[in-house]
């Protein structure tokens, strides 16, 4: 086959931030997406879901700022100057 396929896995964190773990509700079992606002209430039945788990905020070494939600690629810093970092995401 030519080439080769990269599969990315959203919740891996190694090439940009981590997706947030699913919450499952606690009364029905649904699995509820917390970046598509399903975070305080089940949407299925409404029942109250467990708290988020929040990435700790870094310091980003490759920008050199506060990252609220870390990727692995500001664990080291970078070898060019003034180098930026799409995913950057300031704190609150």
């Amino acid at each position: 086959m030519p080439g080769s396929m990269h599969v990315c896995n959203p919740y891996c964190g190694r090439c940009k931030p981590p997706k947030e773990p699913l919450l499952t509700c606690p009364a029905c079992g649904t699995l509820n997406d917390p970046e598509q606002g399903e975070f305080e209430r089940c949407r299925k039945c409404g029942a109250e879901l467990p708290p988020r788990i929040l990435p700790e905020p870094i310091e980003c070494l490759r920008i050199g700022q506060m990252c609220a939600r870390p990727c692995k690629q500001g664990e080291k810093p970078s070898r060019i100057p003034n180098a930026t970092c799409r995913y950057h995401t300031p704190l609150p």
